[in-house]
């Protein structure tokens, strides 16, 4: 259960060796590649939740710094701010911080003086009224992380500040670059776009080297073009198409026997596994999580397949929940003439929910999650929708 933990880091699965290589041109060969030749280039990656980003920038992040004279660090935006109150200077000011971490040793004045002054503008500080007649009065100011701050400008101090740091920074450890995860949890797509046009752009004006994580939302707006425009590098992590491609279906295979002791799991089970987590990562993690449990409640020792049916079933009815009439229409339609081209906000809500899933390679379609298909058929005299 441990090794198939749905919700276990990333990064503790790389730790733990269940780090499996895809069959494919790795993204993050291509990014370590691109930011060795040029370390204050911008990058965007793109791509569904599930899709094994994280993983991606992860391993990127060890690549780049092996690299002579580049220092990378991830950031999980998660960890300092709620991503659904993100506003215009909170990465400034994330990387301030993580600057300030690097140089917190330092004797120089001047860079201890612009780490209190970061450290001040992102978390908020008190300061003195003395013009009262008797006792001075604390006055609260808030910081730039606490809260969403208000307006489309980046504190200048903090600009400078952060400048500044960087300069010092990269005396010491070399080329910088910030590789910054959580933003495809963003559903605010316009918020993403102003945070893009304000805080990359700052970030790499400082020649600092930058990598983004943006929703998947973004390349099907009329923004893409202001983000390539703003970014140097553009990457689309699409899902894994098991049913056509055998190198996928091999990767997705050997995750399994990589994580599980041998005959834990049948071949049969293994290949509905494949079959049903629709080649996204995260939904094959979980339907193999769920199907263990079901394996366990029901007294057996392996996992068989009438366990990832149940597990289906199960899984399939949760990411149905709150699909709209209109929206089982577009399913039922997708599903009768595999043909699907996004343009409405229902269309985009499908595909971020993992509905309805879009592959590149072999061939780019797009496709109802098999799991999902199956609930759908199997019910199609009955009301499925809550």
């Amino acid at each position: 259960m441990a090794a198939f933990e749905g919700a276990a880091e990333p990064s503790k699965a790389i730790e733990s060796g269940y780090y499996v290589q895809a069959p494919v041109n790795l993204l993050v060969d291509d990014i370590s590649a691109r930011v060795a030749l040029r370390p204050f280039s911008s990058h965007l990656l793109i791509g569904g939740i599930g899709s094994g980003k994280t993983t991606q920038l992860l391993v990127a992040c060890q690549k780049i710094n092996e690299i002579e004279d580049i220092h990378a660090i991830y950031i999980d935006i998660s960890l300092y701010t709620d991503i659904s109150k993100i506003s215009i200077g909170v990465l400034t000011a994330i990387v301030g911080l993580e600057l300030a971490k690097l140089m917190q040793d330092s004797k120089d004045k001047s860079i201890l003086a612009n780490i209190k002054l970061i450290r001040d503008l992102a978390y908020g500080y008190e300061c003195y009224d003395y013009n009262i007649d008797v006792y001075p009065s604390s006055i609260k100011i808030e910081g730039i992380l606490p809260k969403k701050s208000q307006g489309y400008g980046i504190n200048i101090y903090l600009v400078n500040a952060v400048r500044d740091l960087a300069k010092a920074a990269s005396l010491k450890y070399g080329n910088i670059v910030f590789i910054f995860d959580g933003l495809d949890r963003l559903d605010d797509t316009e918020t993403f776009i102003r945070i893009v046009s304000s805080d990359a752009k700052a970030i790499s004006s400082m020649g600092i080297g930058l990598v983004l994580v943006g929703p998947l939302t973004a390349i099907y707006i009329d923004y893409r073009e202001k983000i390539e425009k703003t970014l140097d590098y553009f990457y689309y992590q699409p899902f894994f198409d098991v049913d056509n491609d055998a190198n996928a279906y091999k990767f997705f295979e050997k995750i399994i026997h990589n994580r599980s002791s041998e005959n834990f799991i049948e071949a049969s089970a293994i290949k509905a596994l494949i079959h049903f987590s629709g080649g996204v990562l995260r939904d094959f993690i979980n339907l193999i999580q769920i199907s263990i449990e079901e394996a366990y409640l029901s007294g057996n020792d392996n996992v068989i397949a009438n366990h990832v049916l149940s597990a289906v079933d199960s899984f399939s009815r949760q990411q149905l929940l709150g699909i709209s009439d209109n929206e089982l229409k577009i399913i039922e339609q997708t599903m009768n003439t595999e043909n699907f081209i996004p343009r409405t906000n229902e269309d985009l809500r499908l595909l971020v929910r993992r509905i309805i899933l879009e592959y590149r390679y072999p061939k780019l379609r797009h496709s109802v999650h098999p799991a999902i298909r199956t609930v759908i058929e199997n019910n199609a005299d009955k009301s499925i929708v809550s």
